[in-house]
This record gives structure tokens, sequence and C-alpha cells, in this order.
């Protein structure tokens, strides 16, 4: 049978809130305890007072020399790089999407550092490409009834160190600095060990000092 101390210690891991309260001393061992205690009892199979899982919070250290979450692997990040000069497109979802994808990757592979991203979602397409890439995309698609363009977008693309995906709250550090900013993002996205946020050429500044801050 697992310890107290065992199962306190897993079940703050299963929460990256709770690790952040504790790891910035933002709340108190008590107050935690009681919010665990079920969850302890019930994979415990017994009773457990609050008082033992509270010492057994205390034991773990939380708040002094950890890191919390993804932010170890984060900071190994080396490669980042910010693209300008994008192009949102959504649109309903029609057959036109496959035929249109193909031209657009076709045709990036002939210029140096295009910028292609598409994805298919259960009612609309999307698709974010380099400005210049834009006189590819079929006039009927750009008349197209509900299209949405959106231009001045910016990314910045940061290139994760083996194994990082498997990390619970990775992306949470550089997420949450960015809402502490008040800085909004347009899209989310990634490919495998890529993660890449689109923002708004406005913003995209202020986000790569905000990221460079989390990775550095």
């Amino acid at each position: 049978m697992r310890t107290i101390s065992q199962l306190v210690e897993e079940e703050i891991r299963r929460s990256p809130f709770l690790e952040e309260i504790l790891a910035e001393g933002l709340g108190n061992n008590a107050e935690v305890a009681r919010r665990i205690k079920e969850s302890v009892e019930k994979r415990r199979m017994q009773s457990v007072s609050e008082s033992a899982i509270a010492m057994a919070l205390h034991r773990m250290g939380h708040g002094k020399n950890r890191t919390p979450f993804g932010l170890t692997f984060l900071k190994q990040i080396r490669d980042i790089s910010v693209r300008s000069d994008l192009v949102e497109i959504i649109f309903p979802n029609t057959e036109d999407f496959a035929s249109v994808v193909e031209v657009l990757v076709k045709e990036a592979k002939k210029k140096k550092n295009a910028f292609v991203n598409f994805s298919r979602g259960i009612r609309e397409s999307l698709i974010i490409i380099s400005d210049d890439l834009m006189m590819e995309i079929p006039s009927s698609l750009k008349n197209h009834k509900g299209i949405r363009i959106q231009k001045g977008l910016s990314a910045i693309t940061m290139h994760l160190p083996p194994h990082s995906l498997e990390v619970p709250g990775l992306y949470y550090p550089i997420l949450r600095a960015l809402a502490h900013e008040g800085i909004s993002f347009v899209e989310v996205m990634s490919v495998d060990l890529e993660f890449t946020i689109v923002f708004h050429d406005k913003d995209i500044d202020r986000a790569f000092s905000v990221i460079k801050r989390i990775t550095l």
C-alpha cells in the first residue's frame, strides 16, 4: 500500500494549479489538505486525517528550490523563430480545401522560408500562410460566402527539447505569462516538437520578450 506521503505527492503532481499555489507560497498546507483529502482517502481506501495530509505536504518542501511544471524543459529551448507578414483564412468546410492546400504546399516548396499551416475542423477550415502566397488562393475561395481573412499577423515558433511533450503542463508557464501581461493570441498550433503561437503584429514584440524571459 502506498504511504500517505506518496499519495499526497502524486495528487499534487496531477494538479498544476495546486502545485503552483504551494510553490509560490500562495496557500497554506491546511487548506490544500482539505481540498485533496477525499481523493487521497479514495486511493488509500481508508480514512486519512487532514493533519496527516498537511504534514505530508510540509515534508514535500514545496516552494524550496522547486521549478514548477514544464519550466525546466522550457529553459532548454535554444531555437525561437519569429515570422511576420502572415495571413489567416477561415472558411466553411468545402471540397476546395484539399485542392487549395495541395497548391499552397507545392508553391511553398519553391519559396525559401515560406509559412504554411492548415487545419480542418468539424465546421470550418483554417489556413495560415505567408502573405506572398495569397495570390495562389483561388478567387472563388476568397469570395466564398462566410470566409474571414485576417492580415497583419506574426508567429513565434519554439523548438522544444526531446521528451518534453511527456511533461504535464508544458505550455502552461508560457500561456500564463502572456495572460498576466494582457497579451492575447490569435491561434496556437503544434507539430510534434514545434510549438507556434500566432499574434497580431502589434503584440509580437511584447510577446517575444515574455517568451524569452520564460525560456532563458
